[in-house]
């Protein structure tokens, strides 16, 4: 189901289901972080529901927790922290991370180390095979960054979470580029909203 139009990234709150139609397949993603091949396949095969919560810490900084109930209705926590310092975490899937996020307003700031068409598709400008896309702007303009480092299995993902029309309906994506070496991967997750 598409997104309301009042739900922004800055309310962003709620439940999805990644759309595995719409969405890019994401085998090539962990197979490079080193996930073995019958977990990623289990991952394939599963319906994860990712409730988001938004809220304030005790310092004013916009935080957002994420719970993620996957494989076996296990439960996985994530929290992103929208003030660009380094969290440490582990998460029993890709390890050891170091993860930084912030909101920032349309274009991406650019990383001294993000090539053109990384930077082309994280702004949207481009699909996974390269042609024109675009967000779906909303008034504030606003989109989610994070860059999610493991540096033990060597590998960065520059994440930005934000909207986009599909098929004429407004859902809730994230784009991602993952790095390990010279090897790269692109890939979108298109969410569908859980009323």
């Amino acid at each position: 189901m598409a997104v309301p139009p009042e739900i922004t990234i800055a309310n962003l709150a709620g439940q999805f289901i990644p759309d595995k139609a719409l969405s890019d397949d994401a085998d090539g993603f962990l197979s490079l972080q080193g996930v073995p091949w019958l977990l990623r396949k289990a991952i394939g095969l599963a319906n994860p529901k990712l409730t988001i919560a938004q809220s304030t810490n005790e310092k004013g900084v916009a935080v957002i927790d994420l719970s993620v109930v996957g494989i076996g209705g296990r439960t996985v926590t994530e929290q992103r922290i929208l003030d660009w310092e380094p969290v440490p975490s582990t998460n029993p899937l890709y390890g050891k991370t170091i993860t930084r996020s912030r909101l920032y307003t349309t274009p991406l700031p650019k990383e001294p180390n993000q090539n053109d068409e990384n930077y082309a598709y994280l702004n949207a400008q481009i699909s996974r095979d390269g042609s024109p896309s675009s967000w779906i702007e909303d008034e504030d303009g606003q989109h989610l960054h994070c860059v999610i480092t493991n540096e033990e299995a060597g590998w960065t993902i520059d994440q930005v979470w934000g909207f986009e029309e599909i098929n004429g309906e407004r859902y809730h994506t994230r784009r991602s580029v993952l790095v390990k070496g010279d090897a790269v991967e692109r890939g979108r997750i298109v969410y569908n909203y859980v009323p």
